[in-house]
């Protein structure tokens, strides 16, 4: 293929170099990548990438190495040729290129072989000429492209021009290129396309479901806007009826035979003004002045799913058909607000003989020849009383209530909505409708869930002089049916004694309601059973007064004793079932017992292996066995970089074997956090705190520990503390606790953070005082774990404290200039598809496998769960927090090695008055009973010893000491002569000569 200089010119001039540069950023103008030629990379190092002021370059000013432009940058670091990395970077530019070749013979594809995209487009009856679009170019003038494309994505959702997919751009009313901006991408735009698969099995959505038409991760919905329907906007054109359907070739199809349309991406994505729908749609309706809008269903529009299992909601997909128009109408009927008059309708193509489903299917089947039938027959429909056509049926449902709109689908009529799906719910042993479970018998519908008696909760009996109906009430037979659909009373521990709440069970899944909600449902119910005017109207009116307080208090009352926490096992739960893991592996299936809703994480789950293996080798190093998809999981890779301490280091197997024991750390502090059974040998809170050493009351930060407390939120139920705001005499520190809190997340706590006011709370039950209301308990064996993240040490050196805690340590893999957003080019959890969940959720499922694992087989230490990391950089941080950054300070110019204090007895006194004598303010900071304890932790961070010629408390002499620990400061006791106490802190070689 061969392009123009213009053309090249074009997409050089819109290009930008960092998209096609491994490791580069869209965020920095300038910045520095390892370069590929002589592998430099750090600071002000390796092939210096800039982006600014029209200059797109990249070069090594170490080895000259230098990319002009991005196309160069496409041919190097892709390994193409130049036509196909000019391709390239025209689709990620949002440029459509038509060579040379194209110009001469048309627009017809790479080869003899029919495109995945002319094929649709034909099967569609389209050919390319139809679905091209007159648009602006870069330079300001009308170009024509088409819409429709051949091509493919990769999983970020990057344009190639390879694959044979077919791609749809879209382009607003005004002929621009629609582009959207990724959450966290710091405002870049990328061209708005979708992608229809050839193959849709290859492409599944998290439950595994094929998807044959799929939006960029991130992108909102929009609107396809065909180029006849932009001719009338732009032109003005009086446009009598709008048609609103699913599907861009539908909407094509449609404006090529006189009928005006535009497409939505699916009935359920009716947006808002934010994502620019409504705005679309309202000036299409102003400029256009459109007196009706039709949101056009194809023919199975009041069809079950397929796939009815047992217990399933008969009713769940024509209640989001119906909720779907419910929507349509509400977003349309905003446009009264600013004075629009516009009818709306809702319709939908009627089944025929060759069951021919979308309105494109219509005019390439039995209309073909005479298109232009379907546009009279919808002007006709439109205008008569009952909305029914041959080919479709159309309803104005401008005036209509919700309730009147659920009526086309019989949502409001039990007994004919099972007349008319019959034949397939027979086939189903129980299934749900409205909320109520029902169950086949002798070929009947029956209430699966019928208590003891066969009388109805209302009858209607007839007076005797009168003749006039009347509506009895049972309260008794009410009740029976109220609990025999799930509900109960239910006493929790922040409640006072005789106070309760309403729950309603259903399918194992406990969830909170209320007095209304009860109410609502028995309305509900009357509804759908019951169509006399009388009954509706005694219990519209009355429901209030007959099922009030007092009456159901009558309910029966059950115990909160659904959570079972047992030392062998943690239950997690999904949508899809129960998770169970023990030290051995999982197990998944149903739920069994009753679960709290709030435990229920809402994402359907399947299993996959992310670490293959955790060993454990003889010398207590570890090795960490990763499966294909866990190098696909980005929370493993974040769990990883945050171990990593060597950027730009060279590995040497000690560096390997910390490496392993701190990402080991991270995963069984993990399964600590999420598992609810609390072994009495491990009541401890985990401290996240930062590697690096840095000045007391520095703050460096943005290491990556908040994540942990955000994974750990998106699994368990979590209550935040703000650090930053804590005060050390707060009484309602954990006033937003519940009995259904399992994590508190104590985020960024401040310097000097008072640890020992936790003691109760790690090891004890939990009292928690919320403001407003009564106080409760927790006991300790339901009570929360806790999370600490924090920039500095915590003042936490005793054996109380350090028995109550358990580190974890980030590297400075992260910091102010590096973000997790420039290794994964997204935000992390908020811009995941549902892979990236389903990965996170087993790593955190086998966080959970191998913390019970650690406990099983003593990975740590008999009774202990969690592998400790390396501890030199949490030891130095304490020390440092211990002393204070005055007195070290001090400490290091008065025993410099080169002064006359080092290796010398000194008076206690006199050191005292030393380092007061520099620091006049520092009385209260530094007294007589803490100074030699600041002076010990000094020793401790230099690797110096103390008072060497006497036994430290333990009764080693130093030399034994020097023997067995090497290398490890030795702390001597008091050293005193006639009521003297003396100071002499050594170095090793000096300690030796004792």
């Amino acid at each position: 293929m061969r392009y123009s200089n213009s053309d090249i010119d074009r997409v050089k001039d819109a290009a930008d170099i960092r998209a096609f540069i491994p490791g580069a950023s869209v965020h920095a103008a300038t910045q520095y990548v390892a370069c590929p030629q002589c592998g430099k990379s750090g600071k002000g190092k390796g092939l210096c990438v800039t982006h600014k002021g029209g200059k797109d370059i990249a070069k090594c000013f170490s080895c000259d190495f230098t990319l002009n432009g991005a196309i160069d940058a496409a041919m190097y670091f892709d390994k193409v040729d130049f036509p196909e990395a000019l391709r390239r970077v025209a689709s990620q530019s949002g440029i459509y290129l038509r060579g040379e070749d194209d110009k001469q013979g048309g627009i017809a594809g790479r080869s003899a072989k029919k495109s995945f995209c002319a094929a649709q487009l034909e099967a569609s009856g389209l050919t390319i000429e139809d679905v091209t679009a007159k648009v602006k170019g870069d330079d300001g003038t009308d170009t024509y492209v088409p819409t429709f494309r051949r091509g493919g994505m990769d999983k970020f959702f990057n344009v190639n021009t390879n694959d044979d997919e077919m791609l749809i751009y879209y382009f607003d009313l005004w002929g621009n290129a629609v582009q959207y901006a990724t959450r966290g991408a710091a405002g870049r735009l990328r061209p708005y396309v979708r992608v229809r698969w050839s193959n849709p099995g290859l492409h599944t959505d998290g439950n595994g479901h094929p998807i044959k038409y799929q939006t960029p991760k991130g992108a909102p919905t929009k609107f396809y806007i065909p180029q006849r329907i932009r001719s009338m906007f732009q032109n003005s054109t009086h446009i009598e009826t709008l048609i609103v359907q699913e599907g861009e070739k539908k909407a094509e199809k449609a404006c090529k035979h006189g009928i005006a349309s535009i497409g939505i991406q699916g009935i359920y994505n009716i947006g808002n003004a934010e994502t620019g729908l409504i705005q679309d749609l309202q000036y299409l309706v102003q400029k256009c002045t459109i007196h009706n809008v039709v949101l056009l269903m194809d023919s199975d529009w009041d069809h079950l799913h397929k796939s009815l299992q047992m217990a399933d909601h008969a009713d769940q997909r024509p209640n989001q058909f119906a909720k779907a128009v419910i929507k349509f109408k509400q977003y349309v009927q905003t446009m009264h607000n600013i004075g629009i008059s516009v009818d709306i309708f809702f319709g939908h193509i009627n089944d025929n003989e060759r069951h021919e489903k979308g309105i494109d299917d219509l005019l390439c089947g039995s209309l073909k020849g005479r298109e232009e039938e379907l546009a009279a027959e919808i002007d006709a429909v439109i205008h008569t009383h009952d909305g029914k056509g041959h080919w479709l049926d159309i309803y104005k449902i401008s005036s209509k209530t919700d309730f009147q709109i659920k009526d086309y689908w019989l949502l409001n009529n039990r007994d004919a909505f099972f007349d008319k799906y019959k034949e397939q719910l027979l086939g189903l042993p129980n299934f749900r409708f409205g909320n109520v479970a029902y169950r086949v018998e002798e070929g009947a519908f029956v209430q699966a869930t019928r208590y003891s008696s066969d009388r109805d909760f209302w009858s209607i009996e007839y007076e005797e002089k009168s003749g006039k109906r009347k509506v009895q009430f049972s309260t008794v037979e009410a009740l029976k049916f109220i609990n025999a659909n799930g509900f109960y009373r239910i006493h929790t521990p922040e409640l006072e004694i005789g106070q309760y709440k309403f729950v309603q069970v259903n399918d194992g899944i406990v969830t909170l309601t209320g007095a209304s909600d009860i109410r609502n449902f028995i309305y509900n119910f009357v509804q759908q059973t019951s169509k006399e005017d009388d009954v509706l109207e005694f219990f519209a009116s009355r429901l209030g007064a007959i099922l009030g307080p007092d009456k159901l208090e009558q309910l029966p009352k059950i115990d909160d004793t659904f959570d079972d926490y047992k030392p062998e096992r943690q239950m997690l739960f999904f949508r899809n079932g129960q998770l169970t893991v023990t030290a051995g592996g999982m197990d998944f299936g149903g739920i069994v017992n009753p679960v709290w809703q709030q435990k229920v994480i809402n994402r359907k789950f399947h299993r996959v292996r992310v670490i293959n293996d955790i060993k454990i080798h003889d010398d207590r190093s570890f090795t960490i066995e990763l499966t294909e998809e866990g190098a696909r999981c980005e929370f493993l890779q974040f769990l990883q970089n945050v171990s990593y301490f060597w950027r730009g280091e060279e590995l040497t197997p000690q560096k390997e074997e910390q490496y392993a024991r701190h990402l080991v750390n991270k995963i069984t502090s993990i399964g600590f956090l999420l598992c609810d059974y609390k072994f009495q040998t491990e009541l401890k809170a985990v401290i996240a705190m930062d590697g690096a050493l840095g000045e007391v009351g520095q703050s460096n930060g943005r290491t990556g520990k908040s994540l942990i407390g955000v994974a750990l939120s998106k699994i368990t139920e979590q209550t935040v503390i703000d650090g930053r705001s804590l005060r050390n005499d707060d009484d309602f520190i954990y006033s937003n606790v519940t009995p259904r809190t399992r994590n508190i997340f104590m985020d960024d706590v401040r310097v000097n953070f008072d640890f020992e006011r936790l003691y109760p709370a790690i090891t004890g039950d939990l009292a928690v005082n919320p403001k407003g209301k009564s106080r409760f308990v927790i006991p300790n064996a339901q009570s929360p774990k806790i999370y600490i993240a924090t920039n500095h040490a915590i003042n936490a050196t005793d054996r109380s404290a350090c028995a109550r805690i358990a580190y974890m340590v980030f590297s400075d893999w992260y910091n102010d200039t590096h973000t997790p957003f420039d290794d994964f080019h997204h935000a992390l959890f908020a811009d995941w598809d549902d892979e990236q969940w389903n990965l996170f959720d087993n790593l955190m499922a086998e966080c959970v496998m191998y913390y019970l694992r650690s406990m099983e087989q003593e990975w740590c230490a008999p009774g202990q769960g969690m592998v400790q990391p390396p501890q030199k950089e949490i030891n130095q941080r304490i020390l440092r927090q211990q002393m204070g950054e005055a007195f070290l300070q001090w400490a290091e110019a008065y025993f410099d090695p080169a002064g006359s204090m080092i290796n010398c007895r000194l008076r206690r006194k006199d050191v005292y008055d030393s380092y007061h004598a520099q620091y006049k303010d520092a009385r209260f900071g530094v007294t007589p009973s803490n100074f030699r304890k600041k002076l010990t932790a000094f020793c401790q961070y230099k690797g110096l010893n103390l008072n060497v010629s006497r036994p430290n408390d333990d009764g080693w002499p130093y030399e034994a000491w020097a023997r067995a620990y090497p290398g490890v400061s030795f702390i001597g006791g008091a050293d005193k002569a006639n009521s003297v106490e003396y100071f002499t802190v050594s170095e090793n070689n000096f300690g030796n000569a004792f």
